[in-house]
């Protein structure tokens, strides 16, 4: 378990649900936002004036009296966070028409879940073991920049990863492609519709 203030932009992290059956997985973008994968888009949202930079920043054409760089919120949006409000309406539910890769704060994500970080570069026999198996990798991980630029390049795009999919493309493989740029096998993996290439 890790405690928020201690992940860092670039980050893996995941948290557990269904009282441990599984986990949801997305990469901690900073400013208290996720990208992950998922196949619930009655909580995804698109939204049109929304501006992505590869730099990691968000921003529309105008910022509102709330502080928020959104010049209006996502309508429908509803935060199923118990473990605190909403930290941002106007970004949080954010996804392209048709994809699954969706924006979310960290309260939306984390819900009322034990968070964790996605270990990298761990030995073969330590990522091999059953009771291990979705929370860490012997493949190592490429610089937080590069990660968060792969996880935005995905939100950006129409088609993002592709359609979810339970044993062929989940949030795991989604990170773990943002994480590394490339298909590593989780257990369920198989591969991404399309790919973004950081330069």
């Amino acid at each position: 378990m890790v405690h928020r203030d201690e992940i860092k932009p670039g980050d893996h992290i995941f948290v557990w649900r269904a009282r441990f059956t599984y986990t949801h997985h997305g990469i901690y973008v900073g400013e208290n936002k996720v990208i992950h994968l998922t196949s619930d888009q009655a909580k995804a949202t698109s939204f049109f004036g929304l501006n992505l930079s590869s730099s990691g920043s968000f921003s529309s054409s105008s910022s509102n009296s709330t502080g928020c760089e959104f010049s209006k919120p996502i309508g429908g949006h509803s935060c199923g966070s118990g473990s605190g409000s909403c930290l941002c309406t106007y970004y949080c539910g954010y996804h392209q028409p048709g994809s699954g890769v969706t924006i979310s704060c960290l309260n939306c994500f984390i819900e009322d879940c034990p968070l964790s970080l996605y270990l990298y570069g761990e030995s073969e026999a330590m990522a091999s073991l059953v009771f291990l198996r979705g929370t860490c990798t012997s493949a190592p991980s490429d610089p937080p920049q590069d990660v968060i630029n792969r996880a935005i390049c995905l939100l950006k795009q129409s088609n993002g990863s592709g359609n979810y999919n339970l044993l062929s493309n989940n949030c795991e493989n989604f990170a773990l492609y943002c994480k590394t740029g490339r298909m590593i096998p989780s257990g369920q993996v198989s591969q991404k519709a399309s790919l973004c290439i950081v330069v």
